[in-house]
């Protein structure tokens, strides 16, 4: 167990990096401008992104392959904090690692279901094959899912998704697929965490980890009754096993008649606050309350497995907001209506 006062540095390296992240006025330029060329071009001036970007063509980077580089910038960050003072020797430190081998696992299931085997192997992350304990260019290679769970015989992952029910054909029921790897994935961080870290630094982390569940819970609810009109006992079965507002309240929103009545109930909870009846970009609202929470506590938390827990979260809550620019301003969407897309402030 590493004790905060030898981890302190790296906390204030976090701080660091995100004084350089983007802000809301930068999303605000972002979204009027006219072409993607113009948006790779400003990122690539950003103190964020000017080092990954630095050798790229504005003017003849693809949308894919630019997506792909800051995401990689990302990746290389986090393994940057966890090697700077030995923290990836504590096994919690790998939960990114774990968490984008559970990612490939279900685009390889997805690729496979959808005839498309090839495309994953195109699609693979090279820094993500570097640091995996999963061999993923021979998971790549297999011809479907029995070929999948012979090559994940040996690891972690093959009782979960040995589990994974299957359709006539024998195609795995990618939604159950879904729901298990990421239990797995939860399950096995809240382990990490109880049996390598301090007291004090699992409150904060289950806290947070139980935050960031409850907002998937929510987001999902809201789908299954809104667009596949589910049953409250439908929608439980396909929730994640964890909450921090309690089994209570949330039962209450999927007890719900209408997907109206649910973001009423929502917003008597702190994921629903400033809603006012609007349920067009209920994602969008609900992650708000994630995007909050983590900024907050790298700005006040002292522990390093907290600080970089909450700071890898507003990483991919920014690219996925830069992914969402570059779709709207490539399709032309009002700047107005993009921005209010934003998970930001």
């Amino acid at each position: 167990m590493l004790e905060s006062c030898s981890t302190n540095a790296t906390v204030t390296k976090i701080r660091a990096i995100h004084g350089t992240m983007l802000k809301c006025g930068n999303y605000h330029e972002m979204v009027s401008m006219r072409s993607v060329p113009e948006v790779a071009e400003y990122l690539r001036r950003s103190p964020r992104f000017r080092e990954v970007l630095g050798d790229v063509d504005p003017n003849t980077v693809h949308r894919g392959f630019l997506e792909s580089l800051l995401n990689k910038a990302n990746f290389d960050t986090y393994v940057r904090l966890c090697s700077f003072q030995g923290l990836d020797k504590v096994p919690f430190y790998n939960f990114i690692i774990q968490k984008r081998e559970c990612e490939q696992l279900l685009n390889l299931v997805n690729a496979l279901n959808s005839g498309l085997d090839r495309k994953f192997i195109e699609e693979l992350p090279g820094y993500v094959i570097r640091h995996s304990e999963l061999d993923l260019l021979s998971l790549s290679e297999a011809s479907d899912f029995d070929d999948i769970l012979l090559k994940l015989r040996g690891t972690p992952y093959y009782r979960v998704m040995r589990s994974v029910g299957r359709s006539e054909d024998g195609k795995a029921d990618y939604t159950d697929c879904e729901l298990k790897l990421r239990t797995f994935y939860y399950k096995r961080l809240i382990g990490y965490i109880e049996k390598d870290l301090r007291a004090s630094d699992e409150r904060e982390l289950k806290k947070l980890i139980f935050s960031e569940v409850d907002t998937i819970n929510i987001i999902n609810a809201y789908r299954l009754k809104a667009f596949f009109g589910y049953t409250p006992e439908q929608i439980r079965k396909s929730q994640l096993p964890f909450t921090k507002t309690g089994k209570s309240r949330m039962n209450l929103l999927y007890e719900s008649d209408t997907p109206r009545e649910m973001i009423s109930r929502l917003e008597k909870t702190v994921y629903g606050r400033g809603f006012q009846g609007e349920y067009e970009h209920i994602e969008t609202k609900v992650n708000s309350y994630t995007y909050q929470l983590m900024k907050h506590t790298v700005s006040v938390s002292t522990s390093a497995p907290v600080a970089i827990y909450a700071f890898m979260k507003l990483c991919d809550i920014e690219v996925n907001n830069i992914v969402h620019i570059i779709e709207g301003v490539r399709y032309d969407v009002d700047p107005a209506m993009l921005e209010g897309k934003l998970i930001i402030c």
